[in-house]
């Protein structure tokens, strides 16, 4: 398969085109992030805004 024939996906975290990897092929459905960095960006911000629900106002 040519390269501009494999699909992309946008990253959640930096908004970026992502294309398809061998190493995804078994779990490309749950593929979300383009990179390790964006991985642990995005684990990092739903801790954060998981935290910021629980906290009473004020």
């Amino acid at each position: 398969m040519k390269k501009s024939e494999l699909p992309t996906r946008i990253c959640v975290v930096c908004k970026r085109p992502f294309t398809w990897r061998r190493k995804w092929r078994d779990c490309w459905d749950e593929v979300r992030y383009c990179s390790k960095r964006c991985s642990s960006e995005g684990r990092r911000r739903n801790r954060q805004t998981r935290s910021d629900q629980k906290s009473p106002p004020g």
